[in-house]
């Protein structure tokens, strides 16, 4: 099984792209002030490469709580079930808390050790990879826990591909699981280790590479039209695919919440370093533009767009 590199202690800041046309620049204001400067989208430069200038955005934070406790909550999971509760992965298990970081249910034998991504279903249910013993899991509407599929390989990234498929990484790899089987995707770009994985409400495909600090976007028929650079140990918004023409990403290692088009254009990006002191690992977005982030040390944080 391969290792996916370990997380720096420090982060160097980012440096973004710019084009001919300077940006005005907002004056800086806390994300807890409850306003924000509403700023101009940035449009790509000349090369066409779908690189543009970094810029903040609009996030407004609304509340943030700890479900520390569990250890293994810490690299776990986040799933966001409805406007105010959200799904969270553990050891072996997966528990359902509110905005105030109650837990209103534990879904106890969902996997061996630690239940990692964790994605909404079209009937209620929830998928969960588990790492330890390879496979995905189903957890139905009234906690009732399944296997969806058994792996050879640990999943890691994943996403509803289709009412019974999922798109899941692995392997440096991707593939389609369903319950007929495993099929490898054959991407029609360069990707070097496939660590994460989201699906937009058009058909695009985004990819985190994980060891080539970009985000790779696809087609429906995976052909390659737009690229993200340089982040840092990206993990996708495996949501994006609810009504969503865009890519949300969580940027670890640089501590920020990007969100990019299907060219690889940079519409925004919120920098967490004021809001939480730990690297953002997980990050899930409804239609309503409620935006939760889990951390590496158990904290969520939840957003409101504005």
């Amino acid at each position: 099984m391969s290792k996916t590199p370990a997380p720096q202690s420090t982060a160097a800041p980012k440096k973004g792209h710019s084009d001919t046309k300077t940006l005005p620049v907002p004056r800086p204001l806390s994300p807890r002030s409850g306003a924000a400067q509403k700023l101009p989208v940035p449009k790509p430069d000349s090369s066409g490469s779908g690189a543009a200038q970094r810029v903040v955005s609009g996030l407004r934070l609304r509340t943030t709580f700890s479900v520390a406790g569990d250890r293994f909550v810490w690299g776990g999971g986040l799933c966001v079930v409805g406007e105010d509760l959200a799904c969270v992965g553990g050891r072996g298990s997966v528990r359902t808390v509110d905005m105030a970081g109650r837990v209103t249910r534990t879904v106890s034998g969902v996997c061996e050790s630690r239940c990692g991504r964790i994605v909404r279903g079209d009937d209620g249910e929830v998928f969960v990879g588990s790492y330890g013993d390879r496979k995905i899991s189903r957890v139905s509407a009234d906690g009732a826990v399944s296997t969806f599929s058994s792996l050879t390989f640990s999943p890691h990234g994943l996403t509803q591909l289709s009412s019974g498929r999922q798109l899941v990484c692995g392997e440096g790899g991707l593939y389609i699981v369903s319950g007929r089987g495993v099929q490898r995707v054959k991407l029609g770009v360069d990707v070097k280790y496939a660590r994460d994985v989201s699906v937009n409400s058009k058909g695009d495909v985004a990819v985190a590479d994980w060891f080539g600090g970009k985000v790779c976007i696809l087609d429906g028929q995976y052909k390659h039209v737009g690229t993200y650079s340089p982040i840092d140990g990206a993990i996708l918004s495996s949501q994006s695919d609810i009504g969503r023409r865009e890519f949300v990403i969580c940027d670890r290692d640089n501590r920020t919440i990007d969100t990019i088009d299907r060219r690889g254009v940079c519409l925004s990006v919120y920098p967490t370093a004021d809001d939480c002191r730990e690297w953002p690992l997980y990050v899930d977005v409804l239609p309503s533009n409620c935006v939760w982030v889990l951390f590496d040390g158990g904290h969520v944080c939840v957003y409101d767009q504005i």
